[in-house]
């Protein structure tokens, strides 16, 4: 398969659309027209980024980059010492498996190759109490959805282009997709910019490997995650994710979840 196919191909084979019996990926769907989420939790933060491309071949170039990447890096790993499982390896294995016998510089090299994509970031950040119900699970879902969908929005709004067909995040499981389905369902129409969303349809990927969109989705939202628990410790890649980071400018401080909306 040619490489400027593969983050999209991928994502035609793996992802099912909830709640919706049309096809996943409609007739003439370009690459631009597919976004994904990325999700990381810690301490009872949840952080949750929306990635999406900015022209039609942000993820061939994703693609090719990385390619480009395991050529050059094929040499250097030969002749590099043994390094442990980072939490660069455990979010993103395919991105960082060339960088595994360096580990120091994975991070940075990683950030270097994101921040070269024509791509951008849009965050939300929710604290959630421990001694909560399960039940303020909808509510953390909804704000979450509301924070990066409005980012989105700001930003579609400002560069007059057309949202994404289709959203593509990591599943969890029939329970938790169907709820975190629903609850997409409803907020949409109810949001500020319901007129340039409504169209886009929310799916989950499977168990497996998978697109490498979704590893740059899943990197941001970790490096976030890692910043709002060790904000003075550095990071690149939450530097990258920053540098394009969506308009309005988003603040990174844990919020409580009220759990009364």
């Amino acid at each position: 398969m040619p490489a400027h196919d593969e983050g999209v191909r991928a994502s035609e084979r793996g992802a099912r659309v909830i709640g919706n019996a049309a096809p996943l990926m409609p007739a003439g769907l370009g690459p631009e027209q597919v976004a994904f989420l990325g999700e990381s939790a810690a301490n009872e933060v949840f952080v949750q980024v929306l990635c999406w491309p900015t022209i039609p071949a942000a993820w061939s170039m994703l693609a090719e980059a990385a390619a480009a990447m395991r050529v050059v890096r094929r040499g250097l790993s030969m002749s590099a010492g043994t390094a442990g499982t980072s939490w660069v390896q455990c979010v993103a294995p395919q991105l960082s498996r060339p960088l595994e016998r360096e580990s120091g510089a994975a991070e940075s090299t990683l950030a270097t190759l994101i921040g070269r994509l024509p791509v951008r970031f849009a965050t939300a950040v929710v604290e959630q109490g421990a001694n909560q119900r399960q039940s303020s699970d909808a509510v953390r879902y909804r704000s979450l959805f509301a924070g990066c969908l409005t980012g989105y929005d700001t930003c579609l709004k400002a560069s007059r282009q057309n949202a994404a067909r289709v959203i593509i995040a990591p599943g969890h499981g029939k329970v938790k997709n169907d709820l975190r389905a629903a609850v997409y369902a409803q907020m949409l129409p109810h949001m500020d910019g319901a007129e340039r969303l409504e169209a886009m349809k929310l799916a989950f990927w499977p168990t497996g490997t998978p697109p490498l969109p979704m590893e740059v989705a899943q990197l941001a939202a970790s490096a976030v995650s890692r910043h709002l628990q060790e904000p003075t410790q550095f990071n690149p890649l939450y530097e990258m994710v920053r540098a394009h980071l969506a308009p309005p400018s988003q603040s990174h401080a844990p919020r409580q979840e009220s759990g009364r909306r």
